[in-house]
């Protein structure tokens, strides 16, 4: 009360008549209220500052040396950082809700891309045309609050809800509900819990696929294991017949010898090796069984 400020120095009464207001229980009960919902919010509401939408425009569009965009554009950047920090808003950047300050701000532009593109056809580019009020209005349930939910107050739409609605055919997009803080809230967290769960069911399903694969190259490898052996057990098996084979034509080559006779050609065996030299000298074409 003693400490006025600077617009009102000069207006005593009018500061008097404000300080009474804000004492009185109507009031606090009305500010109490505000706390509340404020309470409720996740993340802050804007990066404006104390400015509204339209200087936040002007500063954005001076400092970065370019045109100022609509309010739609506006809205949006105002909702994901400070005019030095915010970049040209894109309708891709309403794909993930994390790019904003709150999930309420990305409803409402999301609400009213949608509504937009029911009532005026999918190639309307709300960044290339003024904010509509009274799709503003059909988008996001009504005026709470006694304000339009985008735009900070900026943009006016003297009809009701009722008189918006009469014109319009049944195939025209309902007039929704604007959802509470604490529903968006709510909502965020229950997507979050089905995203995680979704990437842990995945999760799931690769260490089960992965598993799968490696019992799978692992009864492979061991079949694989088993045939080599098999193919080698079998190879030795034929070397060591191959070999009593020789060494018994070695030993009746030398019983031959031995009595005078003529030994016999040497038989082909399964795999081909070393004949003997003794064999050799007896046989004219050694490896060619008789007729």
């Amino acid at each position: 009360m003693k400490v006025p400020p600077r617009w009102c120095s000069d207006k005593m009464d009018c500061w008097e008549a404000l300080v009474d207001e804000w004492c009185t229980g109507s009031w606090r009960a009305v500010n109490e209220n505000a706390k509340d919902r404020r309470s409720q919010m996740v993340g802050v509401p804007h990066h404006q500052g104390s400015v509204n939408l339209l200087q936040f425009g002007r500063n954005w569009a001076h400092h970065n040396k370019r045109e100022m965009p609509h309010l739609y554009d506006l809205y949006g950047m105002a909702h994901t950082a400070s005019y030095k920090k915010a970049k040209a808003f894109s309708e891709s950047g309403l794909d993930n809700p994390n790019n904003f300050t709150n999930i309420s701000s990305h409803q409402k532009l999301v609400a009213y891309r949608d509504a937009g593109k029911a009532t005026k056809g999918d190639d309307i580019n709300p960044s290339q045309e003024p904010l509509d009020p009274a799709l503003v209005r059909i988008s996001v349930g009504g005026r709470p609050h006694g304000s339009i939910a985008i735009g900070d107050g900026i943009i006016r739409c003297p009809l009701t809800l009722p008189e918006i609605k009469a014109p319009q055919s049944s195939s025209c997009p309902k007039i929704m509900r604007r959802p509470r803080q604490v529903e968006l809230a709510i909502e965020a967290a229950l997507q979050k819990e089905r995203l995680a769960n979704q990437a842990a069911l995945e999760k799931e399903r690769l260490a089960s696929q992965a598993a799968l694969e490696k019992e799978r190259l692992a009864r492979q490898a061991a079949l694989d294991e088993r045939d080599q052996t098999t193919a080698r057990l079998i190879e030795e098996e034929r070397s060591r017949n191959e070999a009593s084979q020789r060494a018994l034509y070695e030993l009746f080559l030398g019983l031959c010898e031995k009595s005078g006779q003529v030994p016999p050609p040497m038989p082909v065996f399964s795999s081909i090796g070393t004949n003997n030299s003794r064999a050799a000298s007896h046989d004219p074409s050694p490896g060619v069984s008789p007729p």
